[in-house]
């Protein structure tokens, strides 16, 4: 993984091998970016974990290339990434909500830091309504 921060902009470099999510809020908090969006995230992944829909995961092990965009919020104190995908490969195309993916060849994002708080929060009620990640977003003043 390479970062290089300039000003409010974040721009991350994920290698082939890289897990997504998790190289991305290992970024955000080396630079102490807090809350952002996420405005591009263009690359290719090997394997990936979805959710399609409320309820329903689904693991893709092959070459996918992906397009998306999302956020980054706290959540007790370090940073959370929210981040939706559009995916497509030999066997079809699938879009949701990334809970991991691990890179194939090389993956590029570009984060923007934001000026307003977002705070995740665990929803009990969401979780009841069978929402796989139940953290609602909250925002606030700027600490």
């Amino acid at each position: 993984m390479e970062v290089k921060k300039s000003g409010k902009e974040l721009v991350v470099l994920l290698e082939e091998g890289d897990e997504v999510i998790s190289s991305l809020e290992e970024a955000c908090s080396l630079e102490g970016l807090k809350y952002g969006t996420i405005l591009s995230c263009v690359g290719a992944l090997k394997s990936s974990r979805l959710i399609i829909r409320k309820g329903l995961e689904k693991t893709i092990f092959q070459h996918l290339e992906v397009v998306g965009n999302g956020n980054v919020s706290l959540y007790n104190g370090k940073p959370f990434v929210h981040l939706h995908l559009a995916a497509g490969g030999e066997s079809g195309s699938w879009v949701g909500h990334l809970l991991e993916g691990i890179v194939d060849v090389f993956c590029e994002v570009i984060i923007v830091e934001n000026e307003v708080c977002m705070v995740r929060e665990y929803d009990k009620a969401l979780l009841e309504k069978g929402v796989t990640v139940p953290y609602k977003l909250r925002l606030g003043e700027k600490n």
